[in-house]
């Protein structure tokens, strides 16, 4: 179990904790633990929320802790996965972007906007408990499309495919439970990543995975920021 963690770990974050010697059972164990790890990333935003910072202040430190705190990695799924998808091209010409570490037009532009929403989205949420589960939640919901549908190659979304369900879906599911329309917005926004990946691109990979993440958390932090302003 502790090396499953610790695979778990070294895959949504940039902790050096990979072990040695891990085999692909081990890879896939290791999903089980996802929403853990993504509840370790929302812990410190969760405990800096109370601090009495500005609102502009707030969002940016949380931004860089929660961006940071992963390597960065989900965004750059975003970004490389903006410039395969969007525009007028054929699929091979897609599955080829897809694979160029160049980042295009579409990559600025999408990772530009998503970076002003995040940041404002986080500037508006002081929830601790919201910012402690909604990062896990996000970390749920790769793992039932991986079930669902085809993958582009090997890579790291064919080394974590076919791993444990019940125990993620049971540590993500207080979320959903206390915030059922963020989680829904959330499922939505990472089922469409999925989706139009499979239409454009003919299935899914690491990239996609990241970029439903990514999207995810900004569903999910937009709809309670709206909902709080709102109500509020």
């Amino acid at each position: 179990m502790l090396l499953a963690f610790r695979l778990a770990l070294a895959l949504l974050t940039l902790l050096p904790v990979a072990p040695h010697g891990a085999k692909e059972e081990d890879f896939r164990r290791s999903t089980a633990f996802f929403p853990l790890v993504g509840y370790l990333l929302g812990l410190p935003l969760a405990l800096l929320a109370p601090l009495p910072l500005p609102e502009g202040l707030w969002g940016a430190m949380a931004l860089g802790l929660l961006l940071g705190l992963t390597g960065f990695l989900h965004l750059d799924g975003l970004l490389d996965l903006a410039d395969a998808l969007l525009g007028t091209r054929t699929r091979e010409e897609r599955l080829r972007i897809l694979k160029d570490p160049h980042l295009g037009a579409f990559a600025f532009g999408v990772g530009g906007v998503y970076l002003l929403l995040l940041w404002q989205a986080l500037a508006l949420v002081r929830d601790p408990l919201f910012l402690l589960l909604f990062p896990g939640f996000a970390r749920f919901l790769p793992l039932p499309l991986l079930r669902r549908y085809p993958l582009l190659g090997p890579g790291m979304a064919g080394l974590i495919r076919g791993g444990p369900l019940l125990l993620p879906a049971l540590l993500a599911l207080p979320f959903p439970l206390l915030y059922p329309l963020p989680a829904l917005l959330a499922l939505l926004a990472a089922w469409g990543v999925a989706r139009l990946a499979l239409l454009r691109l003919g299935g899914l990979n690491g990239d996609v995975l990241g970029a439903g993440i990514a999207l995810a958390e900004l569903s999910a932090l937009l709809s309670y920021a709206l909902w709080r302003s709102l109500s509020g």
